[in-house]
C-alpha cells in the first residue's frame, strides 16, 4: 500500500512540474499559423526558414518536406508546407510507416519529385522515434532518402530544418 501511495505521489509531482515548468512557446511565423504555437527555438528557426524558402521558390511551386530517413518513419511535418505556403509535390502529406517505408511508394515519390527544386529535411528526433511495434522496425528500404542525398545538395540549415537544393 505504501509503495502504491509513493508511486501516485511521484506521478502527481511530475504532472505538477510539467504545468509549472512549461516550455516557452512562440507563435508560428509566416502569417498562416492562425494561432498555432511552437517551442521558442522552433519558432526562431522557422522565422529564418520561411523567408529563405519563399525567396527561392515561387508561389505555387512545390517544396518537399522530407524525413531524415524513409526506412523508419514515426511522424512527418505536414504543417510545414502550410507555413511555407508551398504545396507538397507528392500525394503523401502524412508520413506513415508501412506506406512511405515501402519500395513501391518511395519509387512513386521519387517520380513525383522530378521537377521539385527544393527539399526541406526535418531532422527532429520525433521523425524517427522507434515504437515498440512493427512500425518501430526498419523496412530496409531507403530509396527515397538515397535519391534526396544524391539529387539535392545542402544549401542552408535552420535548427532542425535542412534545406537542400536540386543539383544541376
Amino acid at each position: 500500500m505504501v509503495l502504491l501511495a509513493l508511486i501516485a505521489i511521484h506521478g502527481v509531482e511530475r504532472q505538477a512540474g510539467r504545468i509549472v515548468h512549461k516550455p516557452a512557446l512562440a507563435a508560428v511565423p509566416g502569417g498562416v499559423g492562425d494561432g498555432v504555437r511552437t517551442e521558442a527555438a522552433d519558432a526562431s528557426a522557422l522565422s529564418a526558414l520561411v523567408p529563405y524558402v519563399r525567396a527561392r521558390i515561387p508561389p505555387g511551386d512545390p517544396v518537399f518536406v522530407a524525413n531524415p530517413r524513409f526506412d523508419l518513419v514515426h511522424a512527418g511535418d505536414p504543417l510545414l508546407n502550410v507555413i511555407l505556403e508551398r504545396p507538397n509535390p507528392t500525394r503523401y502529406d502524412v508520413m506513415q510507416p508501412g506506406i512511405v517505408t515501402t519500395a513501391k511508394v518511395q519509387r512513386e515519390m521519387i517520380g513525383e519529385l522530378s521537377h521539385t527544386q527544393l527539399v526541406v529535411v526535418w531532422h527532429d528526433p520525433r521523425a524517427t522515434l522507434r515504437e515498440d511495434n512493427p512500425a518501430g522496425r526498419s523496412s530496409g528500404v531507403n530509396l527515397l532518402g538515397d535519391y534526396i542525398r544524391t539529387a539535392f545538395r545542402p544549401a542552408a540549415r535552420f535548427g532542425v530544418y535542412e534545406v537542400r537544393r536540386r543539383v544541376g
